[in-house]
């Protein structure tokens, strides 16, 4: 029934299931509302590097977590509740859609709330078993009240349908309902779509977006080599051992350094099992119980004289 209602200033491409053929399919080459916050730098699990690497296909793409799965199974249940909250509106499950004239800009939107055959709101549904960590606040029209990737995610949405709000309501851990209210923001929607733009022609371009601190970009650097040589070692630079072993040791060094430093010297050594320098061994990657690689110090490391770049320009 949704394909007959009017959609704004989108076009609807479908109504698949998720994670088929085709639901991949239609995501290929554009940016959705699920990757929006990590092209702009906004995503605690997306990083541009981890979405660059799945969209080029040298990835796999990550799979569904506990949460995801639980918000799916517990989205009918929300869309209930805030369909009785809102009895002017006919509250209709959504497929995918495009902008009409960017068709790079996708929507998969959890409902959309029709009054007189017109199409007036949208709405996202979530749950979240730490609600306060998270970062969710007093329900109301206050924006800042939900967390910044959920609000960019919804600020898209916006953008492709042409809409003034959109709704985002939260079945938190005391299995509380709150409502928040969002507003259009043509700045920050401006801001996304440049964002967005950007990003897809590095892709066009195989222009690799830099390493940086973030787990994601870590995480996407193991999976881009996920065998190991056992036969093979690489001498790292000195100022990359440098930063690796002063992050580990280094009595102020910070999450952030640190997880800097691994994803570098990871990208450096590709599959090889060791990380060398001027004779010590630094690092080496080794197989979780999951066989998945990670890296970790060489137990050594503490006992390494090196000194720090600026001494050797000296």
């Amino acid at each position: 029934m949704t394909a007959t209602l009017e959609a704004g200033t989108a076009r609807l491409l479908g109504r698949f299931r998720h994670g088929s053929r085709n639901w991949r399919n239609a995501r290929e080459g554009r940016v959705g509302g699920s990757t929006i916050a990590g092209i702009a730098g906004l995503s605690p699990w997306q990083s541009q590097f981890s979405i660059w690497c799945e969209m080029a296909a040298l990835i796999p793409a990550s799979k569904e977590t506990k949460a995801q799965a639980r918000g799916h199974l517990l989205e009918s249940t929300v869309r209930r509740w805030f369909a009785a909250q809102h009895p002017e509106w006919k509250v209709r499950t959504a497929g995918t859609y495009v902008h009409q004239e960017r068709d790079y800009q996708l929507a998969n939107p959890d409902a959309l709330c029709y009054q007189d055959g017109a199409l007036v709101e949208g709405a996202e549904f979530k749950t979240d078993a730490d609600a306060a960590g998270s970062g969710w606040g007093r329900p109301g029209n206050d924006p800042s009240q939900v967390p910044v990737y959920y609000r960019a995610q919804v600020r898209w949405y916006m953008d492709v349908f042409g809409l003034p709000r959109w709704r985002v309501v939260l079945l938190d851990d005391r299995l509380t309902f709150r409502e928040y209210v969002i507003e259009h923001d043509p700045v920050e929607a401006a801001i996304l779509r440049d964002a967005a733009e950007d990003f897809l022609a590095s892709l066009f371009w195989d222009e690799m977006p830099e390493l940086d601190d973030h787990p994601a970009t870590y995480a996407a650097v193991l999976k881009l080599h996920p065998e190991i040589d056992r036969n093979a070692s690489v001498i790292l630079p000195h100022e990359l051992a440098y930063k690796y072993i002063d992050a580990h040791l280094g009595l102020e060094a910070a999450e952030k350094r640190v997880q800097a430093a691994n994803t570098e010297v990871a990208a450096f050594m590709g599959q090889a099992r060791r990380a060398l320098w001027d004779g010590y061994r630094v690092a080496r990657r080794q197989l979780s119980s999951a066989r998945t690689p990670y890296l970790r110090p060489d137990e050594k490391i503490a006992g390494i004289p090196i000194p720090a770049p600026q001494e050797c320009a000296a």
